[in-house]
């Protein structure tokens, strides 16, 4: 005990915490209601329900039961891969399609002026040269 009543302290706390902690468990869990709301939630024990239930059955009819699972989680996979091909399909479309007309595509028009990460600084730079409510100046500063 280097600590002195520091360590004493810690000693103390520390053995009541080792006594404590014991002693709470076995009095919350003594009661029935905890223990069986305990052993049905985290199933210790699987019992059969009945027991002439017959256990190979039970097992097989799990067994398929989770064939079906992985089945299902393959056909998701599937239909998700087959949407992110049409997704992809008509993103090229638009691609392909964005010759633009007289005045029919101003959102690609715009992404087009911008250029790199900062592109709409240019933009709000810009606001500045143009009319508008008045309270910035023509050098784009405020």
């Amino acid at each position: 005990m280097v600590l002195g009543r520091a360590g004493l302290r810690l000693e103390a706390q520390k053995f009541a915490l080792y006594l404590l902690i014991p002693i709470t468990a076995s009095l919350a869990f003594n009661e029935p209601s905890v223990q069986k709301w305990a052993a049905d939630y985290f199933q210790f024990m699987k019992y059969p329900a009945n027991p002439k239930t017959n256990l190979k059955d039970e097992y097989e009819a799990i067994k398929k039961q989770r064939e079906e699972e992985i089945e299902w989680e393959k056909r998701m996979a599937d239909k998700r891969e087959e949407g992110r091909k049409e997704y992809l399909k008509q993103l090229k479309q638009l691609g392909s399609n964005s010759v633009t007309a007289a005045g029919t595509s101003t959102v690609l028009e715009s992404q087009k002026e911008r250029k790199g990460w900062f592109g709409w600084l240019g933009t709000w730079r810009g606001r500045g040269t143009g009319g508008g409510d008045g309270n910035s100046s023509s050098d784009g500063s405020r």
